[in-house]
């Protein structure tokens, strides 16, 4: 999974490099938003249900008997959010993509084949097939990456490149994530389903606001094409950490269930503090060093109209190393079936990253590099150190 994690990182930071440079800032600001839309949706209602597959199969010994009773919930999620895309590119074709109704087209196939890779990477999370889930991530980065080159020798457009977003994520298809459900021996008796992916939603949805929300949110709050372009990139490069961390967290929650089930929440205590701790040291070094190199390395790798503030680039990489933490706190809070408390601890982060963009007298770049941090410092010491999933 590691090796997977990396390829897919290098790979998506690849397609965004030739697509930066093939198209220009202005060109590009549809990637960007398409872009962000995607993540928002997959990480705000795909991943849950992925999650809610991958604990559902390790408590239950891997049967597939353990979702007979409720599987139209994750059926719903997912359509509601292939449902959010489409409209949402629909709705915004003239600010956001230049008319072109070829993108609802592109939507409607993006939101279904990112949907199929969530619940099949959760059936190989929850089997344990963490060597076929790390080939999904290889798969697909390079299946993005090489359209991408494909894209920019012929003949470069936002959409030609939208439809490498649409078409990489079906490679799932090929690791055939149904094999090894097996049926159970004994009825399946869980957490009820709608609580707990209702509030894990919520607290998705608070959080990826915050952390991948500032293109779309510089844009509505007067920015530019070019601000919206250049908020995309910088946020996108730091927060790659956090997007690469989204695979890995499949590897951790497993074992987090685990001590659940068994009971030890001494342990699951401990490891709760440590990241905390280790995620607000991991966001001051990153906010020093990004101040310094943030900067010119989004010039090196997309040219010098991409380039952000060193003050800017200093608060979004504190905001994403707090983000980091919180991530993997939270996989605590999923394990345990407590994602009520996980809400509670997102909830305050995103209205404090909004009362910052209102108070903040700055340029809409700025305001937005600044709710980022408060946001995910906020949730990060709530998360870390008000009492654990079982208090």
């Amino acid at each position: 999974m590691l090796a997977g994690t990396a390829v897919s990182a290098l790979s998506v930071l690849g397609f965004q490099i030739i697509a930066g440079r093939s198209l220009g800032t202005e060109a590009f600001a549809p990637i960007g938003v398409l872009w962000t839309l995607s993540f928002v949706l997959y990480t705000v209602l795909m991943i849950p249900v992925e999650q809610f597959i991958t604990r559902r199969l390790v408590i239950a010994g891997g049967a597939r008997h353990a979702f007979v009773s409720d599987r139209y919930v994750p059926v719903v999620i997912l359509g509601s959010a292939w449902v959010l895309g489409v409209a949402f590119v629909l709705l915004t074709l003239d600010r956001f993509f230049e008319g072109q109704a070829v993108f609802v087209a592109i939507a409607a196939v993006m939101f279904f084949s990112r949907g199929l890779l969530a619940v099949g990477r959760g059936l190989l999370a929850g089997r344990r097939r963490y060597a076929s889930y790390g080939g999904t991530l290889i798969a697909e980065g390079l299946a993005l990456f090489a359209i991408a080159l494909i894209v920019a020798t012929l003949e470069p457009s936002a959409a030609a490149f939208a439809v490498a977003m649409a078409i990489s994520p079906f490679v799932i298809v090929a690791f055939r994530p149904l094999v090894g459900v097996g049926e159970a021996a004994e009825p399946f008796v869980g957490d009820e389903t709608v609580p707990f992916l209702g509030y894990l939603i919520l607290a998705t949805a608070a959080s990826q606001i915050v952390i991948a929300g500032g293109p779309i949110v510089v844009g509505l709050i007067g920015g530019t094409a070019t601000a919206v372009s250049i908020v995309f990139v910088t946020f996108t490069l730091f927060r790659g950490p956090v997007t690469s961390a989204y695979n890995l967290v499949a590897r951790v929650l497993p074992d987090f269930t685990d001590l659940s089930v068994q009971g030890d929440e001494a342990a699951l205590d401990s490891w709760r503090h440590r990241i905390s701790i280790a995620g607000l040291g991991l966001a001051a070094v990153v906010a020093v060093v990004a101040y310094f190199i943030g900067p010119a390395l989004v010039r090196a790798f997309y040219g010098g109209d991409f380039a952000p503030s060193g003050t800017v680039a200093a608060l979004a990489g504190a905001g994403v190393g707090a983000g980091l933490g919180a991530l993997f706190v939270g996989q605590i809070y999923i394990a345990s079936g407590r994602t009520k408390r996980l809400a509670a601890g997102w909830l305050p982060g995103l209205i404090l990253a909004g009362v910052a963009l209102l108070v903040v007298d700055a340029d809409p770049i700025t305001k937005v590099a600044v709710g980022l941090a408060v946001g995910e410092t906020t949730a990060l010491l709530i998360l870390g150190f008000a009492r654990g999933p079982k208090g």
